[in-house]
């Protein structure tokens, strides 16, 4: 009984002096803690960074991405970012079978003030011309009709909000703007020459009788559509007290191409005028504006095969990839109202001397009075 408790006690003593050495003895750490797998430090890592961190990682990424690309596409940060030719770049789809695709670089585009302006004639056909030579690779058109020159309260917000309205082009191509009451407006020719005194310009033209009639028709279908009355052409045109015409009557007077082209002939030589058949455009658009392409130093690139003819509204539309079509919207080609022969006959007498003396000015002549098809009566 006595040896087992002896035993027992001894027992105790050395578990007493092995714990005592554990406390006060260094022990290796490689004795204490398992080198970590390869496993366990990208869990060390991802539990670093934290789902915040991580956010704001991206969002500063985005960010930065943004502003470069923001600033190669305003052509205001110059970097191998935005110059490289390996850099993004946005390829336009064709216009239509025969438009080749555009390589938009657009770390180079910006908006700038236009190379050339069609100032008129109203109801000429410049809506048609500016969407014909939209067809071509190497010009860029401003959409809408800005009328900057010719409304003074839009010239006061000087010429940076001009720029501003521009679209994007880049420096091989041309920018054209139209609005066409710039023709007959006093102001304008001045202010365009102050603005670039090099420009070119074009004036489409189109029979002073027909072209007065159709302003007329485009005045009375904005009236009616508000239900409001309008007079008919006739008592307009013509004074029924003295039988004259009435020259002040904006659809006669905008006819009057002498005395606006000498206007304009006062301020810019006739070499940076091309003068647009309107009447031949209506039939043979090609030749029109291979004409226009020589004038404004574009190669010809225009070819028949971009227009077809729409029989229903009775004039050419641009062929689009998908085999359809684009026609000017409804309001063009309305249908004219049939206007009394004996006051058709007084207006081309009157017309004519004004129309001499623009063949002379211009150095051209063009077949007014027109008949057939597209006849008045």
């Amino acid at each position: 009984m006595q040896s087992h408790l002896i035993l027992d006690w001894k027992r105790e003593k050395i578990k007493s002096m092995v714990s005592n050495k554990n406390k006060h003895t260094a022990v290796p750490f490689y004795e204490t803690e398992k080198i970590p797998s390869k496993e366990s430090f990208f869990t060390y890592v991802s539990s670093y960074f934290t789902k915040r961190s991580i956010s704001a990682f991206v969002v500063i990424l985005i960010l930065a991405t943004a502003f470069v690309l923001v600033a190669c596409i305003g052509g205001n940060f110059q970097s191998k970012v935005c110059s490289d030719h390996k850099s993004v770049q946005f390829i336009a789809a064709p216009q239509n079978k025969l438009h080749y695709q555009k390589n938009l670089k657009i770390a180079h585009s910006k908006r700038r003030l236009p190379h050339c302006i069609i100032i008129g004639v109203r109801k000429g056909g410049t809506r048609a011309l500016l969407q014909f030579l939209k067809i071509h690779p190497d010009v860029q058109v401003a959409p809408d009709e800005i009328h900057f020159f010719d409304n003074n309260e839009n010239y006061s917000k000087g010429i940076d909000w001009y720029r501003r309205r521009m679209p994007q082009s880049f420096e091989e191509q041309l920018t054209i703007e139209k609005s066409p009451n710039y023709f007959v407006d006093w102001n304008t020719p001045f202010r365009v020459k102050m603005m670039n005194s090099s420009i070119k310009l074009l004036l489409i033209v189109k029979d002073p009788v027909y072209r007065a009639v159709s302003d007329y028709a485009q005045i009375k279908d904005v009236r009616e559509s508000k239900d409001l009355e309008m007079e008919d052409f006739e008592d307009l045109a013509i004074n029924m007290d003295t039988g004259r015409v009435r020259i002040n009557y904006k659809a006669i007077n905008r006819s009057l191409y002498y005395i606006h082209t000498k206007r304009w002939l006062k301020q810019f030589p006739l070499e940076q005028i091309h003068i647009v058949d309107g009447d031949n455009l209506v039939y043979h658009p090609k030749k029109e504006l291979e004409k226009v392409e020589t004038f404004l130093g574009l190669r010809h690139y225009i070819q028949e095969g971009h227009f077809t003819f729409d029989r229903d509204k009775r004039f050419f539309c641009i062929n689009k990839p998908n085999g359809a079509h684009k026609c000017l919207n409804r309001t063009k080609g309305r249908p004219h109202p049939k206007i009394d022969p004996d006051v058709v006959k007084q207006l081309n007498d009157f017309f004519e001397p004004y129309n001499k003396k623009f063949f002379q000015l211009v150095g051209r002549t063009f077949k007014w009075p027109i008949s057939g098809r597209r006849s008045i009566i």
